[in-house]
């Protein structure tokens, strides 16, 4: 499960930046935190009208593999461009040789072809994903990634879904 966190993080590392994290008052499931804030959002370059999930305190849900985690609250000082997200997956030693965010409608559909160290490897990780929603008060994510060569046996495509809404001012 590490090495699959450790790859949706690289797929959706940034715009929450260092914001605090815990986990959320309301689900009740468990008290171990869940995923931290940096795996929330996606990070990509992008036309400078694609911004980021609205600043103020959001509930985060994860469902990967089948389970859902845990809900964390998380709290966005400011709101984060795609273009400022790709700062800091650099920054976090992700190389990526393609990145691309449109809007398609009412989605935002994004690519990416990136290449980081997963479990002592250089893994190149390709993911697609789409966003519907309003970044500005609740939106999901979904998320397609290939890893090559693949962290385990069986773990070559990763499926993640985050559902998000904004619970007001942090």
């Amino acid at each position: 499960m590490k090495l699959f966190l450790t790859a949706a993080a690289i797929a959706a590392l940034g715009l929450a930046g260092c914001n605090k994290t815990e986990p959320a008052a309301t689900d009740g499931a468990s008290s171990t935190p869940a995923p931290a804030a940096e795996t929330v959002a996606p990070a990509a370059a992008a036309a400078p009208a694609v911004e980021g999930p609205a600043a103020g305190k959001w509930k985060i849900t994860m469902t990967t593999m089948g389970q859902t985690m845990p809900a964390t609250e998380t709290c966005y000082a400011t709101q984060t461009s795609f273009a400022d997200a790709q700062k800091m997956q650099q920054q976090a030693g992700v190389t990526c040789s393609e990145q691309s965010y449109n809007r398609e409608g009412d989605a935002v559909v994004g690519h990416s072809v990136c290449t980081s160290d997963i479990g002592g490897k250089a893994t190149k990780i390709t993911t697609d994903t789409r966003i519907t929603g309003d970044l500005k008060a609740k939106y999901t994510m979904d998320m397609t990634s290939v890893m090559d060569p693949a962290p385990a046996p069986g773990m070559s495509e990763q499926k993640i879904s985050i559902a998000a809404e904004r619970l007001g001012d942090c």
